[in-house]
């Protein structure tokens, strides 16, 4: 006698069943996992942007900027709360989400961060665009 095994569907989340049912496209999907609202208008965020910077280098750059994150942690802990990363710790400094419309004034924005920012932009698989090479020979009209 075997045992019935329970339905997937039954362990995920609302929103990742209808991904899997096929109700939700990657674009939606990516939008609902976010959870975000666009810092300019208030429409559900297709993009988040986040600014990190090392830890060593925030107080060497701006330790008034580090006393003030110290004076205003959330947790009551005086601490400068940091994110293990591959490039070691960081601050996060900025957490944004844009929508389509705001898409291009957010990314020129984060475009202007200083060199020792570290900027991660997390867009929706769709908008992963192909990188088109054309050679001259080669154009078809």
């Amino acid at each position: 006698m075997t045992k019935k095994s329970k339905p997937v569907d039954g362990k995920l989340s609302p929103t990742l069943q209808k991904f899997v049912r096929g109700d939700l496209t990657p674009k939606e999907m990516h939008i609902a996992a976010m959870n975000k609202k666009c810092e300019q208008c208030g429409a559900p965020a297709s993009l988040r942007i986040r600014v990190l910077v090392r830890l060593e280098e925030l107080i060497e750059k701006s330790p008034e900027y580090v006393a003030q994150i110290m004076a205003t942690n959330p947790d009551g802990t005086c601490t400068v709360p940091i994110i293990p990363t591959k490039y070691g710790a960081m601050v996060k400094v900025s957490d944004i989400g844009a929508c389509d419309r705001c898409r291009t004034a957010a990314e020129q924005a984060a475009a202007r961060c200083p060199d020792w920012c570290l900027v991660e932009i997390s867009a929706p698989p769709e908008d992963r665009n192909p990188v088109h090479v054309q050679v001259p020979g080669m154009l078809v009209h």
